[in-house]
């Protein structure tokens, strides 16, 4: 087994895809759960 620091700056740019991809996800999931609760609230 061999240490490599320089693989690990190597699979940064897959570390951030994957965190963009999450925040996009939640974001998606956030909007959709705000829409839903105004679509669907009852007026007194």
């Amino acid at each position: 087994m061999s240490f490599t620091p320089m693989n690990f700056l190597n699979n940064l740019i897959y570390i951030f895809k994957g965190e963009v991809g999450l925040f996009f996800a939640l974001g998606i999931i956030a909007l959709s759960t705000i829409v839903l609760n105004k679509v669907f609230t009852t007026k007194k």
